[in-house]
């Protein structure tokens, strides 16, 4: 464990702030400020998704019914993992600190409740799914909710269309696309081509900013999404090619889309908690916290449109 030092801490001192530590490790995930956040009771969420219908079939008068087989269901859990960083702070470091008007604990408390919402848009972009590490989009989406299998290919609005029909689970309708920084701006040379973005084309987050859209299904931008992947989304790393996805959000029903997800008792699974003095130093410990995970609830709720090389 590393306590604040005084070398760091009087970068603040000197500066005195001004206007408020520079946000210089910055990263851009719009969907992030979107995600719907749920909350569940017990120890996790337990989603039946239908595997196959109980069939029926067309018969002649007084013919013999043979439609007789059930449906049946495939049970997934969904449950939080732990993601968690400690302040340290030094006792000569706070008081020499709050005599220059900083609170120095609190700098750290949010420096290190930032480190862990990137964690988090680390996890949900790229997380393995195997415990304790995040689901992520990646280890999620269903292998039929890919696109036509290639070695590596350019954005087309054709290769968009055939990603948004594999989302159904809203009867086709799609919240939202993503894409890492590169391809959105091979995107905008398509619609250069066209003549420039149509005006309906413009969409308006409920954060108040605007953000580009395809068929009016907004865009966002991601620096977490891997741009190093292998043919067909098979590896995150290896290769040069990247994934575009579209889905939905869930809406509380947990049968459509996408969503945070967090113990209930707990808002948002963030906790600020005071663990005291350190015995044999003269610090002050707070730990940050977050149990959370990310879900997908349908499987036809997200696609993955893979083996984008530009």
């Amino acid at each position: 464990m590393a306590a604040q030092t005084l070398t760091e801490a009087k970068k603040l001192i000197n500066n005195q702030i001004v206007a408020g530590v520079a946000q210089d490790i910055i990263d851009i995930n719009p969907l992030f400020s979107v995600l719907p956040f749920m909350g569940y009771t017990g120890q996790a969420f337990v989603v039946n998704r239908e595997n196959a219908l109980g069939d029926s079939g067309v018969f002649a008068v007084d013919a013999t019914i043979t439609s007789k087989a059930a449906a049946t269901f495939t049970q997934y859990t969904f449950t939080s993992t732990k993601l968690i960083g400690d302040v340290e702070m030094d006792g000569l470091v706070e008081v020499q600190s709050g005599s220059a008007g900083v609170d120095q604990l609190a700098v750290e408390i949010s420096s290190k409740a930032k480190s862990i919402a990137r964690l988090f848009q680390t996890g949900m972009a790229t997380g393995t799914g195997v415990s304790p590490e995040m689901n992520s989009l990646h280890s999620m989406c269903d292998s039929g909710q890919y696109t036509t299998a290639s070695a590596g290919q350019a954005l087309s609005f054709a290769l968009m269309d055939e990603a948004m029909d594999l989302v159904l689970s809203k009867d086709g309708m799609v919240d939202w696309c993503m894409m890492p920084a590169r391809t959105l701006r091979s995107y905008k040379v398509l619609l250069r081509a066209l003549g420039g973005t149509p005006a309906d084309w413009i969409v308006t987050l409920p954060d108040g900013r605007t953000t580009i859209s395809y068929e009016s299904v907004p865009i966002f931008k991601n620096s977490f999404l891997s741009v190093v992947e292998t043919a067909n989304g098979a590896a995150l790393t290896g290769g040069a090619l990247t994934s575009v996805w579209f889905g939905n959000f869930d809406d509380g029903s947990e049968k459509v889309g996408v969503a945070g997800i967090h113990p209930a008792a707990v808002p948002a699974g963030l906790v600020v908690e005071s663990i005291g003095k350190q015995e044999a130093k003269d610090n002050k410990i707070v730990r940050v916290k977050q149990y959370a995970n990310f879900a997908s609830f349908n499987r036809k709720g997200v696609s993955r449109l893979t083996s984008i090389n530009n």
